[in-house]
């Protein structure tokens, strides 16, 4: 497995122990001028056999809306040991606030990594849950499956690609909640974009370079939304670098926009990740 593999697995070392990754906890905290703030904490903790323990918290405050909200998401999952030929798991995920919208997730992970190539298909079945008030038809409750498929290749040098795709069905017509006044005062564009994971369709491109402890990426997403049709895209630097043998500072800037929409909206974070 490429040396770089490792690095982007890991994230908060470099360095690949020789009983496998180490087991990671990170804080991150970021915003956007529009006054939205988002906070999570990450753990990939190592346990037997080289199972990988997932586990997340996150909370997002949005102030841009008439109606500002906040929405927190908890995920639990396990991954076989991801430096294999053959890595699988399975992640739960929760998002939202409830008596607005609320989303639980079922995705199931597949990863082939041969020596410069790694496959990864993750399909999911979520079921979405929306205002209970609600009268018009289909706005309740909703069924969504989907499939996002990745494919990244690592040169011998520090370079590393990798382009995505994911595509989503859902079993009631969503699009009727694009005209739902008690939505639009709730979620922005952006929103319904890409939080709240209403997508018909995701295409996306990273580029990656590695050098001694540091990594740089550059990512480019185009996300097309099930309930307005309207595309997003999201550009974004990121960057990490060892502060030690055990800490690493992670820093992402970029900027989100909307097809039709006016400027686009500037986001950054900051966070640390300790490794054991």
């Amino acid at each position: 497995m490429p040396h770089l593999l490792g690095a982007v697995l890991a994230g908060a070392s470099i360095t690949v122990q020789a009983d496998g990754l180490p087991s990671t906890l990170s804080f991150e905290g970021g915003g956007d001028f529009q006054g939205s703030r988002d906070y999570y904490f990450d753990l990939d903790y190592a346990f037997v056999d080289d199972l990988r323990l997932l586990a997340s918290v996150a909370r997002n405050r949005s102030d841009s809306q008439n109606n500002p909200i906040t929405t927190r998401s908890v995920s639990l999952g396990f991954r076989s040991d991801p430096l294999e030929p053959l890595s699988v798991g399975m992640d739960l995920e929760t998002w939202g606030k409830k008596g607005s919208l609320e989303t639980d997730t079922l995705r199931v992970v597949m990863d082939i990594n041969l020596q410069h190539w790694q496959f990864s298909l993750r399909p999911q079945w979520r079921t979405l849950t929306f205002d209970r008030d609600c009268v018009r038809p289909g706005c309740q409750e909703a069924k969504s499956t989907g499939a996002a498929f990745n494919v990244s290749y690592y040169t011998d040098g520090p370079w590393s690609f990798s382009l995505g795709f994911a595509r989503h069905q859902y079993d009631k017509k969503v699009e009727l909640l694009a005209s739902y006044p008690r939505w639009q005062r709730q979620f922005s564009a952006a929103a319904l974009n890409l939080s709240t994971g209403l997508e018909d369709r995701r295409h996306s491109v990273a580029v990656f370079y590695f050098s001694g402890d540091t990594l740089w990426r550059f990512s480019w997403l185009k996300s097309i939304s099930k309930v307005t049709g309207e595309a997003g895209f999201i550009y974004m630097l990121g960057f990490s670098t060892d502060l030690g043998e055990q800490w690493r500072l992670r820093l992402r800037a970029g900027n989100q926009t909307l097809e039709k929409g006016k400027d686009p909206v500037g986001f950054a974070g900051a966070g640390l990740a300790y490794s054991w």
